[in-house]
């Protein structure tokens, strides 16, 4: 595996190497395309053939070398580079407010060392990371283990609104319309988008964003004024879902991005279409144009374009989709709980998707193991097909890159307003785009509400959450209880749950774990709102007592 590869190198700061993943395939196999960069004691890595990126921690620990240039050792900037800073609409004042610098750097693409403009990154008065631009060409380069900081940090006015663009000379462009606060992300667009949204796989690109969610917190609201092309998209989506969309708003333009508008359009239609931002917009008022790709998917492909579930049988009558709201029912013991967990597991390793679980049954050690054997589908304890050492810390450190546990040991009961609280921590901090609940009736109704009308206002702040911040949330919640002695219980549905009809009406999906006759599992949607998701209908898993998992049968009905 690769990350055992990258895992066992002792990388001081920076190196590039050969890419195990791709390198024997090429005809130029010694090409050293893997990039790799430490980041405290976890190696970040980015081959630029094959796009294989991700982090994993060294088996080694050394710290990363603090950048040593200061500014009384950077080269002031020339005539040619204010030159071309004109060009691009942006004064001297402006640039050195920022402190923009000279230096010669060598660019890859270019194939030499020339001229460029540096951009320095502060963080707490401290320079932390430049980046350059050529003059003569356009090409990027930057110090040792990258900018993993907003540019511009250092420069914001507590109370004051936050403008978010996607590169620096956009930054300085607004700064020149006398725009406050504004900030640059530091790696730009993401390069992985699928239907308008980035892959899961570029999470670990916006950890920029928990780094300075101090200071976006404390601001009444962030403008979103990336590019326009796709990738620009999707990079104000991911922004907005991680910030939290209800306090975002977005600026619209038609110009490929503002120094564009600055250029061509002046001053004065910048700092309007930084005024005229729009809230951002939360799934449930759109123009028709935004589903036109997904009006496509239902047209080509017919129901069930969701996220697959990894079971085909499944995916008939039942997709995963951000934003929305799944309710979990069935008895005690049924193996709801532990479906939801291969649902997650299989998520995780087919697309990388990351989660946050708040389970009052479970000890999250208990839990971890539970996930653990899930992942390697074997036992995690004594007894036959156990994980070997091995399987033991491949699986755990899986289980600790894709999930968070929002523990229930505080003696304080728990309420919702908690639980979406911690969500939205880690939806900025890793980027979850999922979380479970499980079950309900260790949620404190604090404000002493009749049983339907706190489940009802319940399900609405934990739909608003999703729709919000574009996560999924299964939330598991028992049906009343049914004595019915020596006779078979029936399989419930949204309407068995005790407590209130909200259930059923404030799903976007309703689906049940039920043990049948057979010794097979009966997986039963109830609900679906949305046709492109799924349908009602019923089908059957097999399940291994040995390993805790789920696996398909061949004959499904």
């Amino acid at each position: 595996m690769i990350e055992e590869y990258i895992s066992s190198l002792q990388v001081h700061a920076h190196a590039r190497v050969q890419c195990p993943n791709c390198s024997h395939e090429r005809k130029k196999s010694n090409e050293k395309d893997l990039n790799i960069d430490r980041k405290d004691d976890y190696l970040l890595f980015h081959c630029h053939h094959c796009l294989i990126s991700g982090a994993v921690k060294s088996s080694g620990v050394y710290k990363m070398k603090e950048v040593k240039m200061n500014m009384t050792e950077m080269n002031f900037l020339g005539n040619n580079h204010y030159d071309f800073l004109t060009s691009r609409g942006i004064s001297k004042k402006t640039a050195d407010y920022m402190q923009l610098f000279s230096a010669e750097k060598y660019f890859k693409r270019l194939n030499k060392t020339t001229q460029s403009i540096g951009f320095p990154y502060f963080k707490n008065g401290k320079l932390v990371a430049s980046k350059y631009r050529s003059i003569e060409d356009k090409d990027f380069t930057q110090d040792t283990g990258g900018a993993q900081e907003f540019f511009g940090i250092d420069k914001v006015i507590i109370g004051n609104p936050i403008v978010i663009v996607e590169g620096e000379i956009d930054a300085l462009s607004l700064m020149e319309c006398q725009i406050p606060n504004v900030l640059s992300v530091p790696s730009g667009a993401p390069i992985k988008v699928s239907d308008g949204k980035i892959d899961a796989t570029e999470d670990k690109k916006f950890s920029y964003i928990w780094s300075g969610f101090d200071i976006l917190q404390s601001v009444p609201y962030i403008v979103i004024a990336t590019d326009t092309d796709v990738p620009g998209q999707a990079l104000a989506e991911e922004l907005a879902r991680r910030i939290g969309k209800d306090r975002c708003r977005i600026a619209k333009f038609s110009r490929k991005d503002l120094n564009e508008v600055l250029l061509l359009d002046g001053a004065d239609e910048v700092i309007r279409i930084i005024n005229s931002a729009e809230p951002y917009p939360v799934a449930g008022l759109s123009s028709a144009s935004k589903f036109a790709d997904r009006l496509n998917d239902l047209y080509t492909k017919g129901t069930g374009s969701g996220t697959s579930t990894g079971f085909s049988n499944v995916d008939e009558i039942y997709t995963v989709a951000e934003g929305q709201l799944t309710i979990v029912t069935g008895y005690p013991s049924s193996g709801k709980s532990n479906f939801v967990d291969q649902l997650m597991v299989n998520l995780g390793k087919a697309n990388d998707w990351k989660f946050a679980i708040c389970s009052f049954e479970n000890q999250p050690e208990i839990h971890i193991s539970r996930l653990m054997e899930i992942y390697k589908e074997k036992r995690f304890f004594d007894g036959s097909n156990r994980m070997t050492e091995k399987d033991k810390n491949e699986a755990f450190k899986w289980v600790e890159e894709h999930f968070m546990f929002l523990d229930s040991e505080s003696v304080e009961p728990a309420t919702i307003e908690s639980i979406l609280n911690r969500a939205k921590v880690a939806v900025a901090r890793t980027g979850i785009r999922g979380l479970v609940v499980d079950p309900y009736n260790y949620i404190d109704n604090k404000g002493g509400q009749a049983e339907t009308e706190f489940i009802s206002g319940m399900l609405t702040r934990v739909q608003a959450f999703a729709k919000a911040y574009g996560v999924h949330v299964w939330f598991v919640a028992h049906p009343a209880k049914i004595t019915r002695a020596n006779m078979d219980l029936p399989r419930p549905d949204g309407m068995a749950i005790s407590g209130s009809m909200a259930w059923w009406a404030k799903a976007d999906c309703g689906i049940t774990i039920h043990r049948g006759k057979d010794n097979m599992v009966e997986m039963a949607v109830w609900k679906c709102r949305y046709r492109w998701i799924g349908t009602q209908g019923e089908t059957k898993l097999g399940y291994n007592k040995i390993t805790g998992t789920y696996f398909e049968p061949r004959d499904s009905f």
